[in-house]
């Protein structure tokens, strides 16, 4: 019995690296933002990790190893998403369904648009989503890696008009925050998430006190772990960055008021990240039935403050509240994001080096380069030339393993 026992996990450990040991060959490779592609690049991968990158006069295929034809295509880190929801009943006991139901479900969402690390802000069930997790963890799941915010927090009074009927947890102290944090994290929470200011309808905000936002940002800092704030208007944005937020999960057009330079100047000095998430404006107002989305002045105040914080150096994480957005599409984002005057570069560090370094996986996500995780997605066409391209996905690979393949998926 020991013996079958020790040849049929041989014969797993051998399937499971020989599934995470293949070649890039022939693609254009883009190693990091700011540096220059390699043309016709190799990429070598052992074990789920980068072993070898350069062209092909440099670098040798061995033998017998699987290789994926890059040629006309273009290779790039693998994307970061850092702002998704696993709300919708489909992920309801994600312990007990089926491993390919889930891997379908993840593919449709986030793989097949080339995320191989997704952030979840805001969960209202986190003991189902630390299933998710760690079937995705174990191998038996195949998706991105998923971090999670746990389940978040309102002012009093505070849940915001568009959950109903469903009421968040309402912090009215300082040491309750420091309690409600406090027991997020300790189940297993990778950060925290507040509404800074919420929207209650009738065109009504209610702000969450500083001394609340403080008492929470303090705690997080603690354990080591950032601070997500949905700001919603200019007033939201102001009192998290004064309260210690670390990211903003959101522009904040609510009140059509555009960032100045002071603004940019203040999220710089506090070293705050912003999340523009701008197709989620025309998403809103299409449900609504409102006539020219992109004309309207939310739309276009979300754009513009984007676009003065990019210029301004700000830094950027790139994400687009799926799972509350029921269209998954990433095209229309970066459309939005290039009309705001973001260039490849930029954006490509909103979807690798910036998340990585931000969420300390800098040294094992966010470049092409030896050692690091192999976390990589193919495009069909350079985003280099069109922003749009980035959502021009053809496979996406996740420490080794290819997670998506558009042609194998067109064939089904």
């Amino acid at each position: 019995m020991k013996t079958y026992l020790l040849a049929l996990f041989s014969c797993f450990f051998l399937t499971a690296r020989a599934q995470s040991d293949l070649a890039v060959v022939g693609a254009r490779v883009y190693p990091s933002p700011g540096t220059p592609p390699i043309e016709h690049g190799v990429v070598l991968i052992k074990n789920g990790k980068i072993v070898a990158v350069g062209d092909q006069q440099r670098v040798k295929v061995p033998a017998n190893l699987r290789v994926i034809d890059g040629k006309g295509l273009v290779l790039l880190a693998g994307f970061w998403n850092s702002h998704v929801h696993f709300m919708s009943p489909v992920w309801e006991h994600a312990d007990s369904l089926p491993a390919a139901q889930l891997t379908a479900q993840l593919t449709e969402m986030l793989t097949s648009h080339g995320f191989t690390h997704a952030f979840d802000l805001a969960t209202l069930n986190f003991r189902n989503l630390r299933a998710l997790r760690d079937r995705v963890r174990s191998g038996e799941v195949d998706g991105p890696a998923i971090l999670s915010a746990g389940e978040p927090f309102v002012p009093p009074n505070g849940s915001p008009f568009y959950v109903r009927p469903i009421k968040l947890p309402e912090i009215s102290t300082p040491e309750d925050a420091v309690a409600y944090v406090k027991k997020q994290l300790d189940a297993g929470a990778d950060a925290i998430k507040i509404w800074s200011a919420s929207p209650i309808g009738d065109n009504k905000i209610v702000a969450m006190p500083i001394d609340i936002i403080k008492a929470a940002a303090t705690t997080a800092h603690q354990y080591h772990k950032p601070v997500f704030a949905h700001p919603t208007s200019d007033t939201g944005m102001r009192v998290a960055v004064t309260g210690g937020a670390d990211i903003l999960a959101h522009v904040s057009p609510d009140g059509y008021v555009g960032w100045k330079q002071a603004d940019v100047d203040m999220l710089r000095q506090h070293h705050v990240a912003v999340i523009p998430t701008l197709k989620l404006y025309k998403w809103e107002l299409e449900r609504e039935k409102v006539p020219n989305p992109e004309e309207h002045k939310l739309v276009k105040t979300a754009i513009e403050q984007i676009g003065v914080f990019a210029k301004g150096g700000g830094e950027i994480l790139f994400g687009t509240d799926v799972g509350y957005i029921s269209d998954f599409s990433t095209e229309d984002e970066f459309r939005f994001l290039g009309a705001a005057g973001l260039t490849f570069d930029q954006i490509l560090t909103s979807l690798t080096t910036a998340p990585a370094k931000r969420f300390g996986m800098a040294e094992q996500s966010g470049r092409i380069a030896k050692g690091l995780d192999a976390d990589l997605v193919l495009l069909k066409a350079d985003p280099h030339a069109d922003v749009r391209n980035f959502a021009a996905i053809a496979y996406t690979i996740r420490k080794g393993k290819v997670i998506y393949d558009a042609q194998a998926s067109d064939k089904k």
